[in-house]
């Protein structure tokens, strides 16, 4: 009972978010909505935001948020996923001198059959560049073992520039591109190999390997050869 009280509060308070509880201005963030307006205001968090978050498709990755005009007191305004197009958080932090940003964007969340799954939500923008997106975002994992127990840990995965979503290809620090690979090989079968080639193949696979995980945006950089080689970019993505 206490690993699942203290689960929940993991997902209610939102553990992926980078905003702290101690100072109010860390919770400033501004909504970028699909009309083209921007609003500054502050992420509040609650149990109701919480519980939709937990309860949706995956309890994983975040589709709803709280927002206020104010750090407390006065009226909240909810946002999903699909009501706006990005938020971010205006307190500078490490590596992100113009604050983090969380974009909406179609994200594969595979379910039991079905590995190609995608839902709506939000990701943390780890890099963007013309080529595409590094993203991050949160999925369960088993601990394993005889008293295996569910957790959350971060999913980075790349959305290439005209894919229909963005595929993980590590899960909690560790190389795991299967998701992406099945995506890869079906709908687009040359930069499948051309990055095949690179990770998974050859001598220098393993050192490859290490250094995709120190630096994912080296999936990025293989996009980019790809295409310099004269190769047609990925034409998959049906978002509007």
């Amino acid at each position: 009972m206490r690993h699942i009280f203290l689960f929940l509060l993991c997902v209610i308070y939102g553990a992926t978010f980078v905003a702290t509880a101690g100072d109010p201005e860390s919770n400033r963030i501004r909504i970028y909505t699909n009309e083209g307006d921007s609003i500054d205001g502050y992420m509040r968090h609650n149990l109701k935001t919480g519980l939709k978050n937990l309860f949706s498709k995956t309890g994983s990755i975040h589709k709803y948020i709280n927002f206020g005009l104010e750090a407390k007191g006065g009226e909240t305004k909810g946002y999903s996923a699909d009501d706006i197009k990005a938020y971010r958080f205006l307190e500078a932090s490490e590596g992100y001198p113009e604050g983090a940003l969380y974009v909406s964007t179609m994200i594969n969340a595979p379910r039991m059959f079905k590995s190609n799954n995608k839902m709506r939500g939000f990701a943390f923008v780890l890099n963007s560049r013309p080529s595409g997106e590094i993203l991050q975002w949160s999925v369960f994992e088993s601990t394993g073992g005889r008293n295996s127990q569910q957790r959350l840990v971060p999913a980075i995965g790349v959305k290439f520039k005209g894919d229909d979503a963005a595929y993980p290809f590590m899960i909690n620090g560790r190389y795991q591109p299967y998701y992406l690979s099945h995506h890869l090989k079906k709908k687009a079968p040359e930069l499948h190999k051309f990055i095949e080639a690179y990770l998974d193949k050859g001598d220098d696979k393993n050192a490859h390997r290490k250094e995709l995980v120190d630096n994912p945006s080296i999936l990025l950089t293989l996009y980019e050869q790809y295409l310099a080689q004269g190769n047609p970019p990925l034409n998959l993505d049906n978002e509007k």
